[in-house]
């Protein structure tokens, strides 16, 4: 799609003829009012010029402008992502504009309409869901490049990938707890059904299975990536009478509550329980004791997913990778 639309197209994005649309503009009758609310408000997105028949969409490679959705700016993981992508962006001589959609569906889809709507380069997300909201076909329609961060949805087109085994990272985790002698590792995964949260909890399972340990439902907790969720998980494990020796958490938020609980419970850290984290993020390492964590590549991710955005924008790259980059497991006090 280039810069400017043609009558021809406006009619072809709102399902109608050439000669419907040509009425519209030009404030003629015959066409039903649900009709023409619904071609008038896509002329208004666009900002159609009527008097010269042609559209004023912007260009967008003279906008230089990305958008961001994030699921938590608060969350130091997603917090740091931002950074890094803005900074490689503004050497680039491009803008960041940053969306916060709550872990909600409904919040990330009007973020998708409002930046389309903006007419940005491109829009860089990090989904909540496990499936497309109607808004993301709002990126293929308008010819929006779109690059998926950690999350990813499967049945979204023209989307190119930057993300990390979360299931091998889960995965060597449990061998690490089972090779130093531990046969009671709880999990405490993240909240809904997004790709990474299946993939990390499928990582548990597949280690369980393949070390011969018995799965057991009661060792599995569901978390909101928020301190406070892990600290009621071990709560209500505790309350439930329920043995464990070791806890593999989500994310390094949910770690820090685990570890506040237990201690509030008497247990030491790492001699009764071992914890490990997932992110490493900046202050990880400053926890007492130190954090053991699966370390994301936090930076790497973000420069990443910059580039493969400068790719599609500048380019105009027709294929979209798959990046998948590894994983690695930092030791340091919370494990034996």
């Amino acid at each position: 799609m280039s810069g400017r639309l043609t009558m021809e197209e406006i009619a072809r994005l709102a399902g109608v003829s050439k000669a419907t649309v040509s009425r519209v503009v030009n404030g003629k009758d015959g066409v039903g009012e649900k009709k023409r609310r619904q071609i008038q408000n896509l002329l208004d997105e666009l900002k159609y010029d009527t008097d010269s028949n042609l559209p004023t969409m912007a260009a967008r490679m003279r906008l230089k402008t990305i958008g961001l959705i994030i699921p938590d700016i608060t969350n130091p993981f997603f917090g740091e992502m931002a950074r890094v992508i803005g900074t490689r962006l503004n050497e680039k001589g491009y803008s960041l504009i940053l969306g916060d959609s709550l872990f909600s569906v409904r919040t990330e889809g009007k973020w998708i309409q409002d930046f389309v709507s903006k007419k940005v380069d491109g829009i860089i997300i990090a989904p909540v869901g496990d499936h497309p909201s109607e808004d993301f076909s709002l990126m293929e329609k308008f010819h929006v490049p779109c690059i998926f961060l950690d999350n990813y949805l499967e049945d979204v087109p023209n989307c190119g990938i930057v993300t990390t085994d979360n299931e091998l990272a889960v995965y060597m985790a449990c061998e690490y707890f089972v090779n130093s002698g531990v046969d009671k590792i709880a999990f405490i995964g993240g909240k809904g059904k997004s790709k990474v949260a299946a993939d990390r909890l499928k990582g548990y399972h597949t280690a369980l299975t393949q070390f011969g340990i018995p799965f057991e439902k009661e060792l599995v907790r569901s978390g909101d990536y928020t301190v406070d969720s892990g600290y009621r998980a071990i709560l209500e494990m505790e309350s439930a009478g329920i043995q464990y020796s070791a806890v593999i958490c989500a994310n390094d938020l949910m770690a820090l509550g685990v570890m506040n609980a237990l201690k509030e419970l008497s247990y030491r850290i790492p001699d009764d329980v071992q914890v490990m984290g997932y992110d490493n993020i900046f202050f990880s390492q400053y926890m007492a004791p130190a954090l053991s964590t699966i370390q994301h590549p936090i930076i790497e991710m973000g420069r990443t997913a910059a580039d493969l955005m400068l790719q599609a924008v500048e380019e105009k790259a027709e294929i979209y990778p798959f990046v998948k980059l590894k994983t690695r497991l930092l030791l340091r006090q919370t494990t034996r």
